[in-house]
């Protein structure tokens, strides 16, 4: 199971969190923490599927261009992935 099935986003110390609700025993991954703004990415990106919508989101929120949201939101989603965040 991949993305918002695999993954939940928890708030908690001032902190958001990253949590991989599959974890194999005996291989902890630990939570990764997330800014307000990566957890507001990840949950847009995860409810419409696409890296435009959370653009457009982040567009909406940070009064940015679309064009730095998209980047912006690529950039967080590869590293995501680099880090081997099923999405």
């Amino acid at each position: 199971m991949n993305g918002k099935g695999r993954y939940q986003i928890r708030h908690a110390a001032g902190k958001y969190w990253l949590l991989d609700m599959e974890q194999k025993p005996g291989k902890y991954k630990a939570p990764m923490a997330l800014n307000e703004t990566g957890a507001m990415i990840l949950e847009s990106f995860w409810e419409q599927g696409d890296p435009k919508a959370a653009a457009k989101a982040l567009s909406d929120e940070y009064e940015i261009g679309m064009d730095e949201a998209l980047a912006d939101v690529t950039e967080f989603l590869g590293q995501l992935k680099s880090q081997g965040i099923a999405l």
